[in-house]
């Protein structure tokens, strides 16, 4: 975990906890995490044990270009990752296992930036472990956030928190790194692209 947001809802999440393995949806008061508000989610699972959106913030629709509610919380990813992430999310709900995502964010135009997000288990009216709330967070915002939608997530790390340990830095279980995605465009081509530095770098143009 490496946000500052991230660290607050967690703080925020875990005294509301206390000793149980996850606290109540009722006790989350919106006013009390009203700075985060914008890019939180809570998300529950259907009959088909599909993780679905319940509730998304403004930021959080804004940075994909369209309302989130209702939507499968899978379809934020690219192709390939589709699974897995939803295989994540609901084992956080159903286990009460906190984790953490490292995230590329491919936009419309080929564009990336990085974020992580932070799912926590959270339980329903029933008492049952069968639903989550998430944050997302961008680091360094770029111009085109909130202008340019994105398109998909590509999910480069996992990391499962275990509340059975205290948390240094979060850092009691490693990160999973997993392979970057190659991004699909609109135009219905993948574009070949690679890291230099900071910037990441897409062939294209003239070849002559």
């Amino acid at each position: 975990m490496k946000h500052k947001n991230s660290f607050e809802l967690f703080d925020y999440w875990t005294e509301k906890r206390g000793q149980r393995a996850a606290p109540s949806r009722t006790d989350i008061e919106p006013a009390d995490i009203r700075t985060l508000l914008p890019n939180v989610f809570i998300c529950d699972l259907a009959d088909d044990n599909q993780l679905n959106f319940r509730l998304a913030g403004t930021a959080l629709c804004a940075l994909h270009g369209r309302e989130l509610k209702g939507t499968a919380f899978s379809s934020l990813w690219l192709a390939d990752g589709i699974r897995n992430a939803g295989r994540t999310g609901a084992s956080v709900a159903t286990g009460a296992i906190p984790a953490i995502m490292s995230l590329d964010c491919l936009s419309q135009g080929g564009r990336v930036a990085q974020a992580e997000m932070l799912l926590l288990p959270i339980t329903g009216p029933s008492g049952l472990n069968d639903r989550l709330i998430g944050l997302l967070s961008v680091f360094d915002p770029p111009y085109w956030i909130g202008h340019e939608p994105v398109v998909g997530f590509s999910t480069t790390g996992i990391r499962f928190i275990d509340q059975t340990r205290k948390p240094v830095f979060l850092a009691n279980r490693p990160e999973v790194r997993l392979p970057a995605s190659t991004p699909i465009f609109a135009n219905g081509f993948a574009a070949n692209r690679k890291k230099v530095g900071h910037l990441v770098v897409l062939d294209g143009g003239r070849r002559d």
